[in-house]
């Protein structure tokens, strides 16, 4: 698959049962995570700026989205990002932190 175009995202983790920041307040490029909860959030990282809502799977679910740690804060989504539901319907791949458009 070639890579459209490549975006570099870092990824900011919530604390206890402390809350993901309301949409609007969000920035671009950042992906917003609760653990605690088992989703993310962020803006399209095509720049349309739509939420983008990712269920992270646990204890060997397979209904949403791997998280995967690298360390030295590195994190990695599978499988891969499929907005179709919204109008840009871009496409990405994050592996350690680079969003790959394909």
């Amino acid at each position: 698959m070639k890579t459209l175009k490549k975006v570099e995202v870092t990824f900011q983790f919530t604390k206890g049962e402390e809350s993901l920041p309301p949409f609007e307040e969000m920035k671009e490029g950042v992906i917003y995570v609760s653990i605690e909860y088992r989703v993310s959030i962020h803006k399209c990282l095509c720049g349309c700026g739509q939420k983008t809502v990712l269920i992270i799977n646990e204890n060997g679910d397979n209904d949403g989205w791997d998280l995967i740690n690298h360390g030295n804060d590195k994190y990695s989504f599978t499988p891969s990002i499929g907005n179709f539901q919204i109008p840009c319907k871009s496409h990405y791949i994050i592996t350690k932190n680079i969003a790959n458009f394909v």
